[in-house]
């Protein structure tokens, strides 16, 4: 239970969908016998920080994310170690990648903010990030789903918000096509609890906390979000053919091993370049490094999630990939209306 009975809402006013999310928001709280929430806005320089310390200063229980990944990450960051406080997700964004693994249904925006207000809580860890800099400068932030270098970090930092919103996750997908065979294999290396450093050629590496992305693609098998383990992912394909294979194995959920990809667990884990590199955390571009650090925290937080009976299976349904707008049942009927209108005997 929360200590205080104090809602607070980190929201990204920015966000399309944010006038309806506090509509939404003060109807759950209204029907769940929750007084009216407090609203507290991110900027274009803060996803969240602040406005997370600010609603802890006022007491708050229960602090809502109402946004995209970044500002997941924010309030998550600023609520570990918080004793008594609950974090709550309303998706707004277009990765919604937590909220994807803990499955909250990102379509359905009223369900989704009855889970934010409810009684039903997971433990979930947390991931202490440290970035190196090519100057040896160091930056220290919080992960929850997963952070990489290579691929992975050169299509979150080329893919286009314009795109984005057009096709919704499958932004990701489409640029990272483009990428597959533009990008050579970095050569790193790799420590798993401080023991030796082992040597690989890699196209991305992954340190992943919440095992699956949109569509219910899964990174690492078995994994879980509250095991107290976290997971590297080493993908080397060197051809489109050595794509396809990483593609059905995460599509198909795949146990037997393939040789384009290795795992390796621990509490600590640490990858470092031979010369600086893209890297991400939970799909936001963070800039070049030359090492990733990262450390789990075992259930370092309490999150709100559905009961039981009503989650999705992790990742969501691979159909929904794309926006509803744009899906093959609702777009068929207007390609085919479309193409009858080109017929040269209509």
């Amino acid at each position: 239970m929360p200590s205080s009975s104090v809602v607070a809402v980190v929201i990204n006013p920015v966000k399309t969908e944010s006038a309806r999310a506090r509509e939404l928001l003060r109807a759950a709280c209204a029907e769940a016998g929750r007084a009216e929430p407090l609203f507290f806005e991110t900027s274009q320089e803060d996803a969240g920080h602040a406005m997370a310390r600010e609603a802890l200063d006022r007491g708050a229980g229960i602090v809502i994310a109402c946004g995209g990944d970044g500002t997941v990450r924010a309030v998550a960051e600023e609520l570990i170690g918080a004793e008594g406080v609950e974090l709550s997700i309303l998706p707004l964004g277009t990765g919604n990648l937590l909220a994807r693994n803990l499955g909250i249904d990102v379509d359905d925006l009223e369900a989704a903010a009855a889970v934010a207000v409810g009684r039903q809580t997971d433990p979930v860890d947390a991931l202490r990030i440290t970035l190196l800099r090519p100057d040896r400068s160091s930056e220290n932030t919080i992960s929850v789903v997963a952070s990489g270098v290579g691929l992975d970090a050169e299509v979150m930092n080329q893919t286009k918000e314009g795109l984005k919103k057009v096709v919704g996750p499958a932004a990701y997908a489409a640029t990272g096509v483009t990428k597959m065979l533009g990008l050579r294999r970095h050569p790193v290396r790799i420590s798993v609890d401080d023991g030796a450093w082992e040597t690989e050629r890699a196209r991305t590496v992954l340190l992943v906390n919440a095992g699956y992305i949109q569509g219910g693609l899964q990174y690492v098998p078995g994994s879980r979000h509250d095991d107290g383990v976290q997971d590297a992912v080493v993908m080397s394909p060197r051809s489109l053919a050595g794509w396809g294979v990483v593609a059905a194995k995460m599509l198909l959920r795949l146990q037997q091993d393939v040789p384009v990809i290795s795992y390796r667990s621990g509490a600590r884990l640490a990858v470092r370049t031979f010369y600086p590199v893209q890297a991400q955390v939970d799909g936001d571009p963070v800039g070049e490094v030359t090492e990733l650090e990262s450390q789990i925290l075992p259930h370092a937080l309490r999150v709100h999630v559905p009961r039981e009976e009503d989650r999705l299976q992790p990742g969501g349904p691979l159909a929904k990939i794309l926006p509803a707008s744009v899906r093959p049942r609702r777009l068929w009927p207007r390609v085919k209306e479309r193409a009858a209108s080109l017929l040269p005997w209509r």
